[in-house]
């Protein structure tokens, strides 16, 4: 029975061996190896596939001279260990604590045999042991660091505090509380344990991925001007780092250095990654330079592009409508605009239908459009800015909305206009920064008023034109012709 079980145990040695890689980060002392265990360790592995049995014999044999000896089963364990034959290296770590409960070394031996086998549970209790014996055992609070790293993060920031604490120049545990804060999305302190980090370690010990994570930790946090300033060191760690190269060009972007920016972007423009690696934000910050450079033919093929990478960007959906817009895409406009509000769903708010009547408002006011086609987008604007206004009958910007869309030719006064924008101009009353908004209501009312010859109403708007602005041009043109009626 014990002979099969063994069996078992040596073919699973193979497996572990061949697809674990060891590499103990001791933190130990391992006393040498006798030459004799040695050659007899060395005999177990060699027979190990050919004679089971075999090795098995080899094994027992070794482990009988041994048994009795710390110092032995610990520098016979860690060769199995860093040969990657786990049933042999725990039979060793048993025997061990069974002999040496409170052996130091040998606890930390036990640890890694554990941490060999991804058992990190048991890990922790062995590396928790040396803490009770040696609580600054600053090894021991390295390997717990490693093993609560991601099963409980906050246990393994109490570690590397500690840790920090005993040995402040202790720049890995910067690292790993970087690390730790960037993957809980916890970016400023990420930020503030790599600059520690980064400030300590040596330029060629510098790890990629921790420069990788200080960079976009810094983005999250939208200090775009110190990314801009780092990447330029950090991207000679790697000249082919992809997450390089995008935080320079997103913090291009964002610092308004776009000539910077439409060289940074060389990476999306060029293809030089696989498709798969590109981001959503990839090309939107390729699609918001665009913009900036009035390039907008350009900004929709990359938002579009962004979108087929991930659809459920609202934002993007809703930026894109507005692109359309400005391009003068006015049908493909709208419907992308229905379609951010179907994507909202229940969360799509007063403010964004808003947004449609504005896609509405901008169709309405197109020169090349039809008596036919106007008529249309000013029903369809006009009946979204009634539905705000039902809504919210207390707000002014639905019925200056209303006024605005229903103009049909501003050479004429037509009443319908006039009735909104005496209803936004009443409630407009007792409201702050509702200047510009009381402008166009009043120049409205004032223009109605001189075409209808109504010269008491048109003195009254002019004066409230003049009262707000001064240096209001129509309010001095109607000023004027109403000084002119008077001689």
């Amino acid at each position: 029975m014990k002979k099969n079980f063994f069996r078992a145990v040596l073919f699973s040695a193979f497996l572990l061996a061949g697809t674990v890689s060891v590499n103990a980060q001791n933190g130990y002392e391992v006393p040498p190896l006798d030459p004799e265990y040695a050659e007899m360790a060395n005999q177990v592995i060699d027979l190990q596939l050919s004679d089971p049995d075999a090795a098995n014999k080899a094994f027992t044999k070794l482990m009988r001279k041994i048994r009795k000896s710390e110092e032995d089963l610990l520098s016979v364990g860690q060769f199995f260990l860093e040969k990657g034959v786990y049933p042999c290296a725990n039979q060793c770590s048993r025997q061990l604590y069974e002999l040496a409960p409170t052996y130091v070394p040998g606890l930390m031996f036990g640890g890694e045999v554990c941490m060999m086998r991804k058992d990190y549970g048991a890990a922790g209790q062995k590396f928790d042991e040396v803490l009770a014996i040696d609580s600054t055992n600053i090894a021991a609070l390295k390997r717990n660091a490693f093993v609560y790293k991601n099963i409980n993060p906050h246990v393994a920031v109490e570690m590397l505090q500690k840790i920090k604490r005993l040995d402040p120049s202790n720049y890995e545990a910067d690292k790993e509380l970087g690390d730790i804060a960037y993957n809980m999305n916890e970016f400023a302190d990420a930020v503030a344990s790599y600059k520690s980090y980064f400030a300590a370690v040596p330029k060629d010990k510098r790890d990629v991925r921790a420069a990788e994570n200080y960079l976009q930790s810094l983005y999250a946090t939208q200090k775009f001007i110190d990314v801009a300033q780092l990447v330029t060191d950090f991207e000679t760690l790697d000249p082919k780092d992809m997450v390089f190269k995008r935080m320079k060009f997103f913090s291009a972007v964002e610092n308004y250095e776009f000539d910077q920016a439409k060289t940074a972007m060389s990476y999306i423009v060029n293809k030089e990654y696989p498709d798969s690696n590109y981001l959503y934000l990839d090309y939107a910050y390729a699609g918001n330079l665009m913009k900036e450079l009035n390039d907008f033919p350009a900004a929709i093929q990359y938002y579009e592009k962004a979108l087929t990478i991930d659809s459920t960007k609202v934002g993007g959906i809703k930026e894109l409508a507005t692109l359309y817009r400005q391009n003068k895409e006015i049908d493909k406009g709208i419907e992308t605009y229905k379609f951010y509000l179907k994507q909202l769903g229940d969360k799509a708010e007063l403010t964004d239908l808003f947004g449609l009547g504005q896609q509405y408002l901008a169709a309405s006011q197109m020169a090349d459009i039809t008596p036919e086609q106007k008529a249309a987008y000013v029903a369809a604007g006009d009946s979204v800015f009634a539905a705000i206004q039902a809504e919210r009958p207390d707000s002014y910007q639905a019925p200056l909305m209303r006024a605005a869309i229903n103009i049909t030719d501003g050479s004429k006064p037509e009443d319908k206009v006039k009735g909104f924008y005496e209803q936004a101009l009443k409630l407009m009353e007792g409201k702050e920064n509702v200047d510009a908004a009381k402008l166009q209501a009043i120049r409205y009312l004032a223009f109605y008023a001189v075409q209808k010859d109504m010269l008491d109403d048109a003195r009254k708007y002019c004066d409230q034109l003049l009262a707000i602005d001064p240096e209001n041009s129509f309010g001095k043109q109607i000023d004027s012709y109403l000084k002119s009626m008077e001689k």
